[in-house]
């Protein structure tokens, strides 16, 4: 049967065409009289919805040629989005949904003169148009077509178009030559042009503004207004924009060096020339006091949104979400990329221009570590880090002024920001006094910014100022954190592998075997793949921590510490079940326990309980992760596990700990009524407050056998508990009373480890500072950390080891500076990183 004819309708033509399609408009309204049309929405429709139209469309009835109008790049069709459809040659073999979905369109043509046409093709080359065309007519059996434009070559457009109305017609883009797709947001597609009559790139972005509301059109449309009220060398230039059959054309400035991001990316983890980080930060500054100035908030500055050009010189861009303060008033909707919101953002605040300076901090940071400033794997956590936590510190090469730099620009509370302004004004300061400096001059003359710094860690044993011994780790590894115990060591590097060497008679190196002992470093190759970014040691036991906050643990199972539930050793790293519902942002191990932290700010125990150290008001052994009782309004900050006790540190730099007590190392003798002695506690298992170090503002704590020592936030240390080997730097002081340690000269300490008889303090000057009993090794016997010969009595802090770089060595811009301290026995680990500058 004829079913053209018992429906009453004579056609010979079907056009399916997605409302993302180029002249999507013009395609539709001069569609020939009896062509069947489908359309469908690109986001919302399946491969099977597309069918389903297609067969309520029909109605049985055959057609003689099928007309697809879809869009396309370089080297596919676009179909649907759900499940990410798309046409090219690979997938005509490998997807079967694309295989079923043509060949279900081919059984509505009548065989032996049918015909399939693609219009509007963006294909790159005749190649790729010859090879689809092939393999489709080897599919449906159908003539193919794929043509640039609504008419085709051969006018197979005639077929399905009114000739008249979209025969080809100068349009806007005449005289734009295409090049390739840059790049591509939620509102539309950035596109390389060459303008034929100018002969420069530039780039303009099209924007679908048919299937959008009203509020995402506004956000399209806004970026042209602000684009056009700019005009900065800093900022992407604005060259006018356009509207094309329901598309906005946006043209503007191209940048042909790429984003902030990817340089950043591509550095490899050789961190930026700090003349070479304030250069760029100045330019950012001064496009950004430029469009404060207009009473415009930019409200997603990120990296991504940073461009270059070869030259890197700054071009600011994606103005998309941009806000124009016609008003004095703020600006409430919360915007922009998570990593980059300000404070008050997240908390639903009032904000205005400081919340773009805050943003400007975090690529400030990301700019001078090569890492985000806050990180996490959900919402919540970030949200949690940005308003309540601390960043990390950025590297110590850099000068102070950086640093306080950025500290300024990232204040929680938005009026202690600076403004605009105030940085161009102050950042030329600050690179006039690097040029100053030896940092970057070479025979008296200013290196240009296009130094690079290469990176790398040195791992030191250090027995005396005449034994300095490097672990073989890589050449060329950056150590991120060293783990160290009596028995093993952990390294993490920056590319998130892990080095582990040392005894290994429980598994505790996690490489699947138990040896006595594995002198040279070596790789655990089952964690390549787990991006740890936490490492740490107890007593022949390891942890490993996840980006996601995953926790392994491989080693010792005999007190529990291991955290599965069981007494049982493992000799390859194991994921504990029990904290698989939280995510874990701090992890610290003491010799036989283990304290974890959590994006929410819980706190978890396990391990050896004998002194009350895991501070679940018992001295039992667990053997698996216990919830600890946290009742005060206090945050938890920072968790410190040490031999058989575990201090917390709040967000109101309070510390309270549990555990043994010995010679009061933790602070919790109790004075009489009169205060004239002492109620000695033997051990607590439950946090208690270390009263006598209120209001000191303590950043880190640690522990030692019998001693204890804290860092403030004015880079003091303080100390207290027992003094019988002059670890407390003075020949006569009460244990129940904690004193301050005068370091040499004007040092401040940065990093601090307390041993059996002696404390270390590595200070901002690269000094290594001893005080108590100090006992001298046979080199021999190094590795197995035991023989003494001599000692020698250390009343008051003393600089053992400098860390310098001579004229020469500045010269040539090496330079050096102390990553990490550890006591380990009567030995010294020592991280030292090296830069080495180089002219890219």
């Amino acid at each position: 049967m004829d079913y053209n004819l018992y429906y009453g309708v004579k056609s010979n033509r079907l056009l399916i065409v997605s409302n993302r399609a180029p002249e999507f408009t013009t395609a539709v309204k001069n569609t020939l009289p009896g062509v069947f049309v489908v359309r469908y929405n690109y986001d919302t429709s399946s491969l099977d919805d597309i069918i389903s139209k297609v067969d309520d469309k029909m109605q049985h009835r055959k057609v003689k040629s099928i007309a697809i109008l879809v869009h396309s790049d370089e080297t596919q069709f676009y179909i649907c989005s759900t499940n990410e459809k798309v046409l090219n040659c690979d997938s005509l073999i490998d997807d079967p949904g694309i295989n079923y979905f043509l060949k279900s369109l081919s059984d509505y043509c009548h065989r032996g003169s049918s015909r399939l046409d693609f219009f509007n093709s963006r294909l790159a080359s005749s190649c790729v148009r010859y090879q689809l065309c092939l393999a489709l007519r080897h599919l449906t059996q159908c003539d193919v077509g794929i043509w640039p434009d609504l008419m085709g070559e051969e006018y197979n457009g005639e077929l399905y178009f009114s000739s008249a109305d979209v025969r080809p017609t100068k349009t806007a883009l005449d005289g734009y030559q295409r090049i390739r797709t840059v790049g591509k947001g939620a509102f539309g597609v950035a596109t390389l042009y060459r303008n034929t009559n100018k002969n420069n790139l530039v780039v303009i972005k099209q924007i679908n503004m048919l299937d959008m509301t009203a509020q995402e059109r506004q956000l399209a449309l806004n970026e042209a207004k602000v684009l056009s009220l700019l005009s900065h060398p800093y900022i992407i230039s604005y060259y006018g924009s356009f509207e094309m059959d329901g598309v906005l054309m946006i043209e503007m400035e191209y940048a042909d060096g790429g984003t902030l991001a990817e340089y950043l990316m591509g550095r490899n983890n050789n961190l930026l020339p700090e003349k070479q980080i304030l250069e760029m930060f100045f330019q950012m500054s001064e496009a950004i006091q430029c469009i404060h100035q207009r009473n415009i908030l930019h409200r997603d500055l990120k990296t991504t949104n940073v461009f270059l050009t070869k030259k890197r010189q700054i071009k600011l861009g994606d103005f998309g979400i941009s806000k124009i303060m016609t008003t004095k008033l703020q600006a409430l909707t919360v915007v922009g990329t998570p990593y980059y919101i300000s404070p008050e953002m997240c908390e639903g605040k009032q904000y205005d221009q400081k919340s773009d300076i805050w943003a400007l901090g975090c690529i400030l940071y990301e700019m001078a570590s090569l890492q985000r400033t806050f990180d996490a794997s959900n919402l919540p956590a970030l949200i949690h880090f940005i308003t309540k936590e601390h960043f990390a510190p950025i590297p110590l090469c850099y000068s102070l002024n950086l640093k306080k730099l950025v500290n300024d620009l990232l204040q929680k509370d938005p009026l202690r920001r600076p403004d605009a302004n105030y940085l161009v004004e102050t950042v030329p300061d600050f690179i006039d006094f690097i040029t100053d400096s030896n940092w970057v001059q070479e025979n008296g003359e200013l290196e240009s910014s296009n130094d690079d710094l290469l990176n790398r860690s040195v791992v030191y044993q250090f027995s005396s100022p005449t034994n300095l011994t490097p672990v073989q780790l890589p050449f060329r590894v950056q150590i991120v954190q060293l783990a160290v115990s009596q028995t093993h060591f952990v390294a993490l590097t920056s590319d998130y592998s892990i080095f582990t060497w040392g005894e290994d008679k429980h598994g505790q190196l996690g490489h699947g075997e138990e040896t006595p002992w594995k002198n040279d470093p070596q790789c655990v190759v089952s964690l390549l793949d787990k991006h740890i970014t936490q490492v740490g040691a107890g007593h022949n036991f390891s942890v490993f921590v996840s980006s996601t906050g995953l926790v392994m643990t491989t080693g010792d199972g005999k007190y529990g510490a291991l955290g599965h539930g069981d007494w049982n050793s493992v000799s390859r790293p194991k994921l504990i079940d029990f904290l698989l519902k939280v995510d874990v942002v701090k992890i610290s191990c003491g010799n036989y326990h283990l304290a974890a932290l959590t994006n929410e700010g819980q706190l978890y125990t396990w391990g050896r309980g004998n002194h009350g150290q895991l501070g679940l008001g018992n001295l039992q052994d667990c053997c698996f992760p216990i919830l600890v009782n946290w009742h005060l309004d206090e945050k938890i900050e920072s968790i410190k596990c040490g031999p058989e006790c575990t201090a917390i540190i709040t967000d109101c730099q309070n510390v309270y700990a549990c555990g043994l007590n010995k010679c009061n190392k933790l602070g919790l003798n109790r004075p009489s009524l009169f205060k004239l002695k002492f109620k000695e506690v033997p051990f607590e298992s439950l946090f208690t407050k270390v009263k006598f170090l209120d209001g000191l503002r303590v950043t880190y704590v640690c522990f030692g056998e019998c001693h204890s020592a804290a860092i403030t936030a004015q880079g003091h240390v303080v100390i207290w508990g027992s003094n019988i080997y002059s670890q407390r730097g003075k020949l006569r002081v009460s244990q129940n009373k904690p004193n301050l340690l005068q370091l040499p000269g004007y040092s401040k300490a940065q990093i601090i480890d307390c041993g059996p008889t002696y404390t270390l303090i590595g200070t901002d000057d690269n000094a290594v500072v001893f005080c108590g009993t100090r006992f001298s090794m046979d080199t021999k016997a190094l590795t197995q950390m035991t023989s003494m010969f001599t000692s020698e009595v250390i009343a008051q802090p003393k600089v053992i080891l400098g860390l310098y770089a001579t004229d020469e060595q500045i010269d040539k811009g090496q330079l050096l500076v102390l990553n990490s301290l550890q006591a380990v026995g009567h030995n010294l680990m020592i991280t030292v990183d090296t830069f080495l500058r180089v002219n890219s």
